[in-house]
């Protein structure tokens, strides 16, 4: 439930309805070089000979429905959908040849689970069956169904369009993101001129979930061809009277979500809060087609409108390209002069990132793949000692104090970061481009986040931990005490059982009292006898060693007897032997 509080009043909706504009604090107009890649229509970027389709979202790892060796149509379902998982699909056919990690389009570079399609270059697709008007089906039907599609937030940022969906109470706005204010980039720009009839039909499915009160598309104004077609499309679109398209200046970075809100509404987002605590729902153009095409074509989203631009491409233009298709595919295709290539960058100058693995595939989230050159984007210049002119704060959007936030940064002061609302900054970039000084204040800023987040991580693990020893030794102790208590009924039991069939007696009490009885009675018994004995440890110890005395005695005694019995016959024979008369005699008288 959002707050009631925070909520747009029909007044505020009166005020927007009316055409008044607000602004937000900072911004820059750093130049916005859309010339090179927005005169071209949007054409197909081609099959490329495998497709790598990452499956892994932030470390979860969806059930496939595929394996090694499968034969696969474009569209076909590669993976189940769980509460926050879309969809992942494939964008083209062929064999499925690998199931395993790869690298993925991310500033880690790290590798994620991947399904790897070799493609068979006819782009077989599964049988689209246009479904029943969406007007009959209900809100949370067509939500499961764009969670189905596959589609994710398309203007960068990736965030399910299911779950903002999800929320269907007091939605007062819905708020149609075309401003696309990052340098560079003119994906939304073709989109919005080549297909706003289309993004109209998106925009009534969404009305029809969200039942806003207001529908607003937000444009900046320098687009003036797609203004132009979105205004004939809303000419003949049935919703017109509750959808007004709003041309706000050009500034950097009015595309930003609550930049973009604050614009629009006056309104700021709460802290830690998202749109829907003021009752707002905000959702890409491109985003919006998808839907389009999810819900009335029953297409799941497949592909995506990417910018390939930077004066190292021969040719700059707007591509659609199927999701998976590997970044150095596209190099390729469009020409890229790779002696003067100076870098890759994924995204725009301003909030892009670069990459070294071109075998990187396109994403969801890859709305642009600038290509400059050295000249056109040189090397960033030595960082300089901060000289405090305060010019990263003014340019601020988010109206933090950036100077603060690189002090407590490079001293990894966590505390004071929080307390300075580290988190609410956005990363656009702003502050580093107008410091004077050259310093990467958003580099300082994603490491203390990293940092931080990495902290609280360890922090809940080992709270975990801990409060699962705890209850562990509570179950430990509580078995315990569970089967002394068992025990003693048992006993008691068995003792209410003896005396129940023995007259009232207690059996055992009499036997145990006959036993200590009769050991009394030996041990008067056996006090007489024991009177001749030592009564004290001292004279036990003296009447042992008396008794080994007498008994060592008397073996000698007896070692003595037998040695003189033993002399006695040993003389008596000697004697006899040497005496030779009487052995002659003997022999003598025996002859005769």
């Amino acid at each position: 439930m959002t707050d009631n509080f925070n909520l747009l009043t029909d007044d505020q909706l009166d005020a927007i309805s009316s055409g008044k504009l607000w602004t937000f604090h900072g911004g820059i107009h750093p130049p916005g070089n859309k010339l090179q890649s927005n005169q071209e229509t949007i054409s197909d970027a081609g099959i490329p000979a495998t497709l790598v389709i990452p499956v892994e979202y932030k470390g979860q790892i969806p059930d496939l429905l595929v394996k090694v060796g499968d034969l696969v149509l474009k569209g076909q379902a590669l993976s189940k959908v769980s509460k926050t998982l879309v969809a992942k699909h494939a964008s083209s056919s062929g064999t499925v040849i690998a199931i395993e990690k790869r690298c993925d389009l991310h500033p880690s570079g790290l590798s994620v689970l991947s399904v790897v399609i070799q493609t068979d270059g006819l782009d077989r697709s599964i049988e689209y069956i246009k479904p029943e008007d969406y007007k009959t089906q209900s809100p949370v039907e067509l939500v499961e169904k764009i969670q189905q599609a596959g589609i994710l937030g398309l203007g960068g940022a990736g965030f399910p369009s299911h779950l903002k969906l999800s929320s269907q109470n007091d939605i007062k706005l819905l708020l149609i993101n075309g401003a696309e204010c990052e340098p560079y980039i003119t994906a939304d720009d073709r989109l919005m001129q080549e297909q706003a009839f289309e993004i109209l039909e998106g925009i009534n499915v969404l009305e029809h979930i969200l039942k806003p009160q207001l529908t607003v598309i937000a444009v900046e104004d320098n687009k003036p061809e797609a203004i132009k077609s979105l205004q004939e499309a809303l000419s003949h679109n049935a919703h017109k009277d509750k959808i007004i398209l709003r041309i706000i200046p050009t500034v950097y970075p009015s595309g930003s979500e609550k930049q973009l809100i604050e614009i629009i509404t006056g309104q700021q987002t709460p802290y830690g809060k998202h749109p829907n605590a003021l009752g707002i729902v905000m959702q890409n153009v491109g985003t919006v087609f998808a839907i389009k095409q999810a819900i009335i074509d029953a297409k799941p989203l497949t592909s995506r409108i990417v910018t390939l631009t930077g004066d190292s491409l021969k040719q700059c233009s707007n591509v659609s390209v199927r999701i998976g298709t590997p970044i150095q595919y596209l190099l390729d295709r469009y020409w890229v002069d790779s002696m003067a290539l100076h870098e890759i960058i994924i995204g725009g100058p301003m909030m892009g990132y670069t990459i070294k693995n071109t075998a990187a595939p396109v994403t969801k989230t890859c709305n642009c793949i600038l290509a400059p050159t050295i000249q056109e984007m040189p090397p960033a210049q030595p960082e300089m000692p901060c000289i405090r002119c305060s010019e990263c704060a003014e340019a601020c959007p988010a109206n933090l104090l950036p100077q603060q936030l690189l002090w407590y940064s490079k001293s990894q002061d966590h505390d004071k970061l929080e307390a300075y609302n580290l988190q609410a900054c956005i990363e656009c970039g702003a502050c580093a481009y107008v410091c004077p000084s050259h310093i990467p204040l958003v580099e300082y800023y994603r490491v203390s986040k990293a940092e931080i987040y990495t902290a609280k991580t360890e922090a809940k693990k080992a709270e975990i931990a801990r409060i699962r020893h705890e209850k562990r030794a509570l179950r430990l102790e509580q078995a315990k005490l569970e089967r002394q208590a068992k025990h003693k009924e048992a006993t008691e039991k068995r003792k209410a059982q003896l005396k129940d069939k023995n007259g009232g007696d207690d059996l055992i009490a009499i036997a145990l009292a006959r036993a200590k009885a009769k050991k009394s009675a030996n041990q008067q018994t056996t006090e007489p006898a024991e009177e001749s004995k030592p009564a004290s440890k001292n004279s036990a110890v003296a009447y042992a060693i008396a008794r080994a005395k007498a008994k060592k005695q008397a073996q000698q005694q007896n070692t003595e007897t037998a040695d003189t019995q033993n002399t006695n016959n040993s003389s008596e024979t000697e004697s006899a032997t040497s005496d030779p008369k009487k052995a002659a005699g003997c022999g003598d008288y025996c002859s005769r």
